[in-house]
C-alpha cells in the first residue's frame, strides 16, 4: 500500500486497522488517520501510535518501525512499552512542523553564503573572486548572527593552508596579505548586515591584525611595489605602449594584439600618475571637454575627495580616438563594457617593463624624476592626491592648482614621449646640391 492508496481510505462508520508494512499499520478514524506500531512481547499486545498521517510521510513512519524494532529486540514486555512510550513522546504536531519548517526557512536566509549574494555584486571583481574562493566555501553555512570572534580565527588557519590556484603551480608561502584583505572584506560586510538588516553581531569588532598575527603565529609584512625612478626606462616603457598593436590594427592574429582600450588606458596611466583603481572607473559623463579637466568624484578616489585631472594635449588625444568607438560609460572599458580588472594594467606594466616597475610604481616614478628636475613638490603631491599640509593648512588653502599642474603634466608628457629632433644633418647628395662647389 502507498501514501496515495492510504489517502484514498474513508471512516466508514466504525475504525478501519489496515497492515501497511510489518508491525505498521494505518487505522481510519472518524476525524483523521494515524499511524500505529503494533508488537507482541510475552505474549501480549503492544499498540502505539507514532503520527497522524499528514505529520509524516510513509517513508518516515517505515524508518521509525525499523527504529523500534532495534531497539526492543531481545526486551521483555515491560521494557519494550517503556522504550516505545520514550521514543514516541517526541511527537510534532502539524502546526509545530510548520512553525519549525519557517524558522528554518527564516533562518536559511541567514546563513552566510545566502545573505553575502546582495553584498556581492557590490564588489569589484578582485573582491568577488576573494568572496567566492575563501569566504563562501569557509564560512557560507554559517548563520551571519552567531559567527564567532573564534570561528574568524579558525577560517583565517584554513586561509593559511589553502592555494586557490586550480594548476597548483604556485602557492604564497605568508598568507596574510590575503588574510588582512579577507578582513577588510569582512568587516566592510559586517557593517553592510548592521544598516541593511540590524545584525549587530561583528565578530572582528576586537580582532585587530595584531591579534590575527599572535593568533596565526605570523607576521604580516608590507611588500614594496617594484619601481623604478630611472627616465630612460620610463621613457622605454612609453614607447613600447605606443608601439603596441590592438585587436583594431590588424585583421589576423588578433591573439597577439591587446584591446584599444588597455593600451590607451595604459598610455593614460602613465601621463597621468592617477591611481589604477581611480583610472579604470572614469566615465565619459566625468569630462568636460569645454575647460579640458576631468571631474572626479570623491567615490572612486582613495581619498573620497573630489579630483580634478586637468588634461593636456597628449591626454585629448587618446580621448578623442576612443570617443570614435564609444563615448558612454566607462572610458577604459574591460570585458563587456564593465570596469577592467585592476590586474590587467598591471600585469601589463610588468611585462613590457621587464618586471622593473607595475602601474603603482608609475606614480614613484612621477614623483622622483620630477622632483628631480627642479618642479614644485606640492604641484607634484597635489597631482597624486597627497596630503601635504596639517589640518590648520587644509583649512585655509583653497586652491588645487589646477593650471600649474596642466604645465607640471606637459613636462611630464614630454619627458617619457619626447618629441622626435629634426635630423640636421643631410645626405651627402643633398649636401652637394645645396652647396655651391668652388674649382
Amino acid at each position: 500500500m502507498n501514501i496515495r492508496d492510504i489517502k484514498k481510505l474513508k471512516f466508514n462508520g466504525k475504525i478501519q486497522k489496515i497492515k501497511v508494512a510489518e508491525n505498521l499499520y494505518v487505522f481510519v478514524l472518524k476525524e483523521k488517520k494515524v499511524y500505529k506500531f503494533i508488537t507482541v512481547k510475552d505474549k501480549k499486545k503492544i499498540e502505539a501510535t507514532i503520527d497522524d498521517i499528514n505529520n509524516i510521510t510513509l517513508t518516515e513512519a517505515k524508518q521509525k518501525v525499523l527504529k523500534l524494532k532495534s531497539k526492543i529486540a531481545n526486551k521483555d514486555f515491560k521494557e519494550t512499552r517503556e522504550i516505545i512510550r520514550a521514543e514516541l513522546a517526541k511527537k510534532t504536531s502539524k502546526k509545530d512542523k510548520e512553525i519549525i519548517q519557517t524558522k528554518a526557512k527564516q533562518n536559511e536566509q541567514y546563513l552566510l553564503k545566502n545573505i553575502i549574494q546582495e553584498f556581492l555584486q557590490t564588489r569589484n571583481r578582485q573582491s568577488q573572486n576573494r568572496i567566492n574562493n575563501y569566504i563562501i566555501p569557509f564560512l557560507g553555512d554559517k548563520d551571519v548572527r552567531e559567527i564567532t570572534e573564534q570561528d574568524i580565527i579558525q577560517f583565517f588557519k584554513k586561509v593559511r593552508n589553502t592555494n586557490v590556484n586550480v594548476a597548483k603551480t604556485t602557492f604564497q608561502k605568508n598568507k596574510m596579505a590575503t588574510i588582512k584583505r579577507l578582513k577588510n572584506e569582512l568587516s566592510v560586510f559586517y557593517t553592510h548586515l548592521h544598516f541593511s538588516y540590524g545584525i549587530n553581531n561583528n565578530p572582528l569588532t576586537y580582532l585587530t591584525l595584531k591579534n590575527i598575527e599572535r593568533a596565526l603565529g605570523e607576521k604580516y609584512e608590507v611588500t614594496h611595489f617594484k619601481a623604478t625612478t630611472n627616465l630612460t626606462d620610463i621613457q622605454e616603457l612609453y614607447k613600447t605602449i605606443k608601439n603596441l598593436k590592438t585587436d583594431l590594427d590588424v585583421k589576423t592574429n588578433k591573439h597577439k594584439t591587446i584591446s584599444i582600450y588597455t593600451k590607451c588606458a595604459l598610455m593614460f596611466l602613465m601621463l597621468t600618475a592617477l591611481r589604477n583603481g581611480t583610472l579604470r572607473r572614469l566615465e565619459w559623463r566625468m569630462v568636460d571637454w569645454g575647460k579640458k579637466i576631468i571631474n572626479i568624484p570623491a567615490e572612486i578616489t582613495k581619498t573620497k575627495k573630489d579630483f580634478r585631472l586637468p588634461l593636456t594635449d597628449k591626454m585629448l588625444k587618446i580621448l578623442e580616438d576612443l570617443k570614435k568607438y564609444d563615448n558612454t560609460g566607462l572610458i577604459f572599458k574591460g570585458r563587456d563594457g564593465k570596469v577592467m580588472s585592476e590586474n590587467t594594467l598591471n600585469a601589463k606594466i610588468k611585462k613590457l617593463s621587464g618586471n622593473k616597475t607595475t602601474a603603482h610604481g608609475i606614480r614613484s616614478a612621477f614623483a622622483t624624476i620630477l622632483k628631480e628636475q627642479g618642479e614644485n613638490p606640492l604641484y607634484v603631491e597635489e597631482q597624486l592626491m597627497h596630503t601635504t599640509e596639517n589640518k590648520v593648512g587644509q583649512a585655509y588653502t583653497r586652491t588645487d592648482y589646477l593650471e600649474q599642474r596642466r604645465d607640471l603634466l606637459e613636462r611630464w608628457g614630454e619627458l617619457i614621449d619626447p618629441k622626435k629632433q629634426e635630423n640636421r644633418i643631410k645626405s651627402v647628395t643633398e649636401f652637394f646640391k645645396e652647396t655651391e662647389t668652388v674649382f
